[in-house]
């Protein structure tokens, strides 16, 4: 018997521009920008950047919180919810429960950014530390949940976690109407999987590529051997991607709607983190800036008009400090 995520249909279009009408005013539009490598290019750029570090809370996550709490019913927000979240997602679901008068409670392994934590807090969330081990995290979401009468959120498997993440792909659809190829960071793969969807959808002709990090590759495993598959090791100063293993359910749309992935190196992040606050003035966290490294990296076709998204920016200054003193002098 499979089980819900495998037997659930593909999210559609018109369920796509429902949820995105369905959003409140306090989420925006993000600007697509431009990125310039060197002056001579200025006006003839191959490479534009999504800006989802406009987004409210800083990240792309609301999109998909408050399409998930426009899901629920009434009873089911009067109890509030548990989900699990490294930090973006539970800043937009703690942004969305404090705005719909939900109860967030979001369930966090120990090394979380702190500057998340606090961010998560202030909005008035609780945070339920979970330990080290991902693979717990989601257990221990169901566990609370169950305990407190609460209900668990499924961020890898909710189907409207994607369509929420799906207006990412419409917006730069309709934004850059000339674009070629769109590069977009794989976790879980909810974000990813909306937004390839859409993208496909609505422009079959352009290419979708995850970019993931070598040492956090859970989807490159996983695409090659043809089933969503655990990975034994995880380790990558891109925090905002710290699944070991993605869902069932954004895994269907990522193998039908993506046409690629490929990985880079911690250091390819640094650099990228370097050239966009520097070049482009853009100031992204490691997993932010995942997409874009995998252009400048030189991991996809350059020659093409693309669109990285640009995910998050939610960093610490001791990040900051690293990511300087790591990265090489554009």
């Amino acid at each position: 018997m499979p089980d819900a995520a495998t037997a659930a249909p593909l999210i559609t279009l018109d369920e796509i521009r429902a949820t995105r009408a369905a959003m409140p005013a306090i989420i925006r539009r993000t600007p697509i920008v431009p990125f310039a490598g060197e002056p001579a290019e200025i006006g003839a750029e191959r490479l534009f950047l999504k800006l989802e570090t406009h987004q409210v809370t800083n990240a792309y996550k609301p999109r998909a919180a408050f399409a998930v709490m426009n899901a629920l019913s009434p009873e089911a927000r009067a109890k509030g919810v548990v989900m699990t979240s490294s930090g973006n997602f539970a800043q937009g679901f703690a942004l969305a429960g404090r705005i719909m008068k939900v109860p967030v409670v979001v369930v966090m392994l120990d090394r979380t950014s702190p500057y998340k934590v606090a961010a998560t807090r202030a909005h008035g969330a609780e945070v339920y530390f979970c330990g080290t081990d991902a693979a717990q995290r989601q257990p221990t979401v169901e566990r609370v949940a169950r305990e407190r009468g609460m209900t668990a959120i499924d961020t890898w498997e909710d189907r409207p976690v994607a369509l929420g993440h799906a207006g990412i792909g419409i917006e730069i659809v309709e934004d850059l109407s000339d674009v070629e190829q769109v590069l977009v960071p794989v976790s879980s793969g909810g974000m990813a999987a909306g937004t390839a969807t859409a993208i496909k959808l609505l422009r079959p002709d352009i290419k979708v590529i995850g970019v993931q990090p070598e040492r956090a590759n859970a989807y490159y495993v996983s695409r090659q051997r043809g089933e969503p598959t655990q990975i034994d090791h995880w380790d990558s100063m891109a925090d905002g991607l710290s699944a070991v293993r993605p869902g069932e359910f954004p895994f269907r749309h990522l193998q039908k709607y993506m046409d690629d992935v490929v990985l880079i190196r911690e250091q390819d992040i640094a650099d990228a983190f370097r050239a966009l606050l520097f070049r482009a003035k853009v100031l992204g966290e490691p997993a932010g800036v995942v997409a874009a490294a995998g252009f400048l990296a030189g991991k996809v076709d350059r020659s093409k008009k693309t669109c990285a998204v640009v995910t998050g920016g939610n960093l610490t200054e001791e990040m900051v400090q690293k990511l300087l003193a790591m990265s090489k002098p554009a």
